[in-house]
């Protein structure tokens, strides 16, 4: 199996890089790491047009059976246009794997659409701790990439219900990926369309006010529109913030110096903080019960602590009790 890896997002740490490359030769893997991982630009791994060159050649490499990509961060959605362009003037590219998370959603996406290709949310290799993920998470990562049909250890892992749990299984094809970029995608040609589908989400370092304000704008757009079910990974760093305000009111000479610098026991809190769990669960329980749909919690996929690979575009099994099952992905095929 032949992996050729190529930077579409941020700028790329290229200590990080060799280490998480030589786990995948060590694994067996052909690696071939293109030249513009090297590259810098404003916050890019080059500009928009060699990143987007990148990945197409690679796309179209008759060496390349799997697209690696070596880091997310931000990027991949300014490939989206030219990516459509080269399509149109080149030609479909034979299917092949996509595999990465976080700001790769946006490509991953794009090449299911219009390539038919097949897509594995799972760790980048320029990750620090990408050369010490977890062993089983590793073997999966392994035997999947090479076509081997093990079963996911998460399947036995019971998810928490935080909306009503269905009456009677559920199947479909489940789509998603990091929650920022899907919902930067809304509106645009390039928008993923779940009506029918199982939804997945993760994220991180996202506070809880503006996940819940991403939620309005997908229920407010009419993309959640028809989808089965919402299935929830880790959501990293999420956390609840609170302004600062006066303790109490200012008087006298101090008034003007409190106004523009007050110190730190001159202030509170305005409200009280949530932690993260509660509040989540009430967010996203509460869109569950206004869609109607069942709302899970605790697949061990995402930025972390549980970094487990998860087949996008596959169809899944939900059962009532709350397992979530791996029935069918091209990939295999």
């Amino acid at each position: 199996m032949n992996i050729g890896i190529v930077a579409p997002s941020s700028q790329v740490p290229q200590i990080e890089l060799s280490l998480g490359v030589q786990k995948i030769k060590d694994a067996g893997f052909n690696v071939r790491v293109h030249r513009q991982c090297k590259k810098s630009h404003l916050f890019f791994a080059g500009d928009d047009e060699s990143r987007a060159q990148a990945f197409f050649e690679y796309a179209f490499h008759s060496e390349v059976d799997v697209i690696w990509c070596a880091r997310g961060g931000y990027g991949s959605v300014r490939l989206l246009p030219i990516l459509q362009k080269l399509t149109e003037t080149q030609g479909v590219p034979k299917p092949k794997l996509l595999v990465g998370y976080s700001d790769v959603t946006a490509l991953m996406g794009f090449v299911q659409k219009h390539w038919g290709w097949q897509t594995l949310h799972c760790p980048l290799p320029s990750l620090r701790k990408f050369s010490i993920l977890p062993e089983q998470d590793w073997a999966l990562i392994q035997n999947w990439i090479q076509k081997n049909q093990v079963k996911a250890h998460w399947e036995t892992q019971r998810l928490k219900f935080w909306s009503s749990a269905p009456s009677q299984r559920l199947t479909g094809e489940l789509v998603g990926g990091n929650l920022t970029v899907w919902t930067s995608l809304i509106g645009t040609p390039y928008e993923i369309d779940a009506r029918g589908k199982i939804l997945f989400f993760e994220d991180i370092d996202e506070a809880l006010y503006r996940i819940d304000r991403m939620l309005q704008q997908l229920l407010l757009s009419g993309s959640l529109s028809q989808v089965k079910a919402i299935v929830l990974g880790n959501f990293l760093n999420c956390k609840d913030y609170s302004a600062s305000v006066l303790a109490k009111s200012p008087q006298g000479r101090r008034k003007h110096l409190l106004l523009e610098s007050p110190k730190p026991q001159d202030l509170k809190p305005l409200r009280r903080t949530y932690e993260p769990q509660a509040a989540l669960k009430k967010i996203w329980g509460d869109l569950g019960k206004q869609l109607g749909i069942p709302v899970l919690f605790g697949l061990p996929v995402g930025h972390g602590p549980e970094v487990s690979p998860l087949p996008l575009g596959a169809h899944y099994e939900l059962s009532p009790q709350g397992y979530l099952k791996l029935m069918k992905w091209g990939w295999f095929q």
